[in-house]
Order: C-alpha cells, then structure tokens, then sequence
C-alpha cells in the first residue's frame, strides 16, 4: 500500500526547529552570566535536525516500500538515535569538577521534543500504510 497524501514531516521539522532554536538560544544567553554551556546551542538543533531528517526519510522510504516494517524500523532508528546521542555527549561526560545539568537538560529537553515529533509522524505514516 502506498502513502498517497503528502508527508508534511519536513515542514514540520524545519518549522519547529527554528522556533525553538530561538527560543532555547534566548534562554541560554539568559542564563550564560551564571553557567557556561559546553555546547552551543546550533550544535545541539544541529544534531537533533539532521538525526530527526535521517530518521524521518528513511521512515518515509519504508513506509513507501514495505510499510509492514515501519514500526520495527521506528524502534530500530531510536535506538540509534539514542546511542549518537550518548556519543555526540562523550566529551560533556567526561568532563571533571564541573555542573553538567544545565548542560544534559539543554541537550535532552529538545531531544524530547524531537522524539516526540518522530513519534507523532511515524504514526501518521503507519495509519496512512494501513488504508
């Protein structure tokens, strides 16, 4: 079966990654008097945009091909996606006598939003398979 109406997952991706890279970036220059951030926050939408792009098009494609197999290939990408971003923290991790929260909840409160983005679409692509 094929996905017949148009997939709106890039829009909405590129959409909501600029409104809260304005928003999050606002906050850090905030609160960058009090802590100092390991990582900007363009490398944190930077990663959460081209992990979330990769995830969705491939979703996209298998949706498209065998969309039997999109949901293992959902829980297949998160662990992936949750594996680079334990390797995209590896230097913040080993990082010694400093406060890593601030850093961790910049990283994974966008994390979350991009999970649940995914989520979100992969369900639309599989009710769509299902018709």
């Amino acid at each position: 079966m094929k996905i017949e109406k148009p997939f709106f997952g890039p829009v909405l991706l590129i959409f909501v990654t600029a409104v809260l890279f304005f928003v999050h970036r606002q906050i850090v220059l905030g609160i960058s008097e009090e802590y100092t951030f390991f990582y900007d926050v363009w490398k944190i939408y930077l990663f959460h945009f081209i992990v979330t792009s990769l995830i969705l098009l491939v979703l996209y494609f298998v949706g498209k091909k065998v969309p039997d197999y999109v949901g293992f290939t959902f829980l297949g990408f998160i662990l992936l996606k949750m594996v680079a971003a334990i390797a995209f923290l590896i230097p913040l991790i080993k990082m010694e006598n400093v406060s890593k929260i601030p850093d961790f909840i910049s990283f994974f409160a966008p994390y979350f939003i991009y999970l649940f983005i995914e989520i979100i679409l992969t369900l639309r692509l599989l009710r769509q398979s299902l018709k």
